[in-house]
């Protein structure tokens, strides 16, 4: 496995928290293990996780995760979050894209100020006349 870089290993801890304050609870050890693994492997190979259309494909994970249909009916509530969490990640800017060039030259060009404005003189003694 590569070594992670900091964004990368910054989302690990996340779902790694993630899994421990949500799942450990709510799931037997066995299927919590699987699936923290799981959600995690996610991270490290940057690759999405199984989906039909727009939606998760929860019979995938749960054959990937060999998770009864208890431990599924949870992870679909619970894990939903952490899964989406790292959708949002991949399909976001990431660590390895380059940053915006930074700008060329003295930066931002300051507009002109705009010229003073002049009342005329009819301007004037219609205002004073109010």
């Amino acid at each position: 496995m590569p070594p992670l870089t900091a964004p990368v290993h910054n989302f690990h801890q996340k779902i790694a928290s993630f899994c421990e304050l949500r799942l450990a609870r709510a799931l037997p050890k066995h299927d919590y293990d699987n699936l923290r693994h799981y959600m995690l492997d996610f991270v490290t190979r940057r690759a999405m996780p199984p989906q039909t259309g727009n939606k998760l494909d929860w019979k995938e994970i749960g054959l990937a995760c060999d998770l009864d249909e208890d431990s599924l009916r949870i992870t679909k509530r619970l894990a939903k979050h952490g899964f989406e969490a790292i959708i949002r990640w991949l399909k976001g800017p990431s660590a390895s894209k380059p940053d915006r060039k930074p700008p060329t030259g003295q930066g931002w060009v300051k507009a002109p100020a705009a010229p003073a404005r002049r009342i005329g003189l009819e301007q004037r003694r219609f205002a004073t006349t109010r």
